[in-house]
């Protein structure tokens, strides 16, 4: 590309238009000189009349020629940037024809992008075109400006239509003339729901005294910003609550509205409401509760509230304890106890304990003490639950001893069994084996005085030593007849039942329904073979019965041993002589089990024991 400057066109210009004076074109010359930008003057032939310094010096600074008038046109653009090449040709034959033409056109220099705007239009004279005047301005900083004119008009725009918040806008007499698109997402409202309609319209009674002052309020101080809690009616006409910062900003340009901004509070309205319900339910069970309950500060232990149940138990008014600690109800001891270690107590929730309280009447009770870390009115406390077990101890105690006193009774029915054994085994030694033995002895004395009877006097000696052996085997076997876990409890039971059946002249029947005996507890098992024959002794003994039914049945968790008879029964309200029962009870209880008996003078005996498995 090619130009000149004004100053060096001089003569070129006269000759171009010799009507024109030298003031006018040396005017012309400075107002091009001075254009910012690039301008220049192009004849027919595309050569350079007029070019301004600011385009001579990129010329010159690309390609390092000076141009003068008559120079041949060259491409500025192309040589700011290469890739994005204008069709000069076609712009300039244009505007030869004469269509003028005005565009903007990027550049990317050094990376960044810059924008110029461009215009070419016909120089004419008469009505021929004899000339194209050219302008281009760098309009980069304008583009930016615009640019972030648009962005910041987008953002508002989008902050406007995708706020959570509804803007309203109003005239001086309250009418709406703009509401924000949130209107309709909140409040279902569509746009001639609400213009020209009056802010009233969409009020809840309840709140139409608190909107006539804020109006009034807008009017009379146009400064000052107005926060306001208002309920009102959403398009379902739902009652729904918003919070609102309203200002008058009538006479601020481009407003001239009465600005409301409001934001939906429906859910926390709630939420305050439910928290209102529910700080009064919990103070009614507080006050209310059957259990004592008081709240004590966590550095002093200083009562700060207590119920009417701890009032009631304690004995103190409730002025009363709201001037002391909770020291002052405890035992000495644990007072004691409480101050060493109350330094080291952090305030954490506490493990139920067993504590000694003292009431006001100075009668000591027994209490269970559960204590709760809790923030109260702003401050560490502990809420203390009290329950007072001062009976279930006592009971305890009572049944402590009436353990003590029943252990005592079975080991003395223990110690009383054994002796029985060992009696009833002295005296079948004494009265049967003894005096067998004792004849066997006289018949070889015999056949050692009388040699003519010794054959017969030692056959005889032997066949009574063979009693006295055959006696001692039976009275072995029913010492140590017992369950073998070898073949299980069944075919023990059965065992036993069979070998009475050989002394006895009654019937006995055995139901077993047990569906896996093998996950019973072998000792279970032992102490079920013993109840059954400890009650069969009974029965043989005293029940003098015809027919005895043994049924062993489990049913989930539960096994039931059931032991009938038909025989002459008892009283079971007289105290036993024999200790047969006993020792079935206190088997029983050494597995949890329950023994149950039925039984009256006449009507046979049923007995009944129940194990949780």
């Amino acid at each position: 590309m090619q130009t000149s400057s004004v100053s060096h066109s001089n003569a070129t210009m006269q000759s171009a238009n010799t009507r024109r004076p030298v003031p006018f074109a040396a005017i012309l010359n400075g107002v091009i000189e001075n254009t910012e930008g690039y301008t220049w003057i192009i004849d027919k032939n595309l050569r350079y009349i007029v070019c301004n310094i600011h385009l001579r010096n990129v010329i010159q600074q690309y390609t390092g020629k000076e141009v003068l008038p008559g120079s041949e046109l060259i491409d500025f653009t192309a040589l700011l940037d290469d890739t994005q090449q204008l069709p000069w040709p076609a712009i300039y034959e244009a505007a030869f024809n004469g269509s003028a033409c005005r565009f903007t056109h990027q550049l990317t220099i050094q990376q960044k992008p810059v924008f110029f705007e461009i215009a070419v239009n016909p120089v004419r004279e008469g009505n021929n075109i004899i000339a194209l005047s050219c302008w281009a301005q760098d309009i980069t900083e304008r583009k930016s400006a615009e640019e972030a004119l648009r962005q910041s008009e987008l953002k508002f725009r989008s902050l406007i239509e995708n706020s959570t918040d509804i803007i309203t806008m109003a005239n001086a007499e309250g009418n709406i003339f703009y509401g924000s698109p949130s209107s309709k997402k909140i409040l279902g409202y569509e746009e001639p729901d609400y213009i020209g309609r009056h802010v009233c319209s969409f009020i809840h009674p309840d709140s139409l005294p608190a909107v006539g002052e804020l109006l009034q309020n807008l009017m009379q101080h146009p400064d000052e910003l107005f926060t306001i809690d208002l309920k009102i009616f959403d398009k379902a006409h739902n009652e729904r609550w918003v919070q609102g910062l309203a200002s008058n900003m009538l006479e601020v340009p481009g407003m001239n509205a009465l600005v409301g901004n409001f934001r939906d509070i429906t859910e926390r309205k709630r939420a305050e409401e439910k928290t209102r319900e529910s700080e009064y339910l919990y103070k009614n069970l507080f006050y209310k509760s059957p259990l004592p309950i008081c709240v004590c500060a966590a550095d002093d232990l200083q009562f700060v509230e207590v119920n009417e149940a701890a009032v009631q138990l304690y004995g103190y008014s409730r002025k009363e304890f709201m001037q002391m600690t909770a020291f002052e109800i405890m035992s000495s001891e644990e007072k004691q106890e409480l101050l060493q270690s109350f330094a080291s107590i952090a305030h954490i929730n506490r493990q139920p304990v067993l504590r000694k309280h003292i009431k006001k009447n100075k009668e000591a009770i027994f209490v269970e003490v559960r204590s709760h870390a809790i923030n109260y009115k702003g401050s560490n406390a502990w809420l203390v639950v009290v329950n007072d077990i001062t009976e279930k101890i006592n009971l305890q105690n009572q049944l402590v001893e009436e353990k003590i006193k029943q252990q005592q009774e079975i080991a003395k029915a223990v110690i009383d069994a054994q002796e029985k054994e060992r009696e009833t085994l002295g005296r079948e030694l004494h009265d049967n084996i003894t005096q067998v033995l004792t004849t066997a002895r006289l018949y070889l004395n015999v056949a050692k005085d009388s040699p003519a009877m010794t054959e017969s006097m030692i056959k005889k000696s032997g066949e009574t030593i063979s009693s006295a052996v055959e006696e001692i085997r039976r009275l072995s076997k029913a010492m140590t007849e017992m369950f073998h876990k070898e073949v299980g409890l069944e075919l023990s039971l059965n065992d036993l039942i069979e070998n009475i059946r050989l002394v006895q002249q009654f019937t006995i029947s055995l139901h077993f329904s047990v569906p896996d005996e093998q996950q019973l507890d072998d000792k279970l098992k032992m102490t079920i073979f013993r109840i059954v024959q400890e009650q069969l002794n009974n029965t043989i003994k005293y029940a003098a019965a015809s027919e005895v039914q043994i049924a062993i049945i489990q049913k989930g968790r539960l096994l039931q041993v059931t032991i009938a008879d038909d025989g002459k029964g008892f009283d079971t309200t007289l105290k036993r002589k024999g200790i047969g029962i006993t020792n079935i009870i206190s088997r029983t209880e050494l597995f949890n089990g329950r023994v149950k008996i039925e039984s009256s003078p006449g009507r046979g005996c049923r007995m009944q024991v129940r194990f949780t498995i």
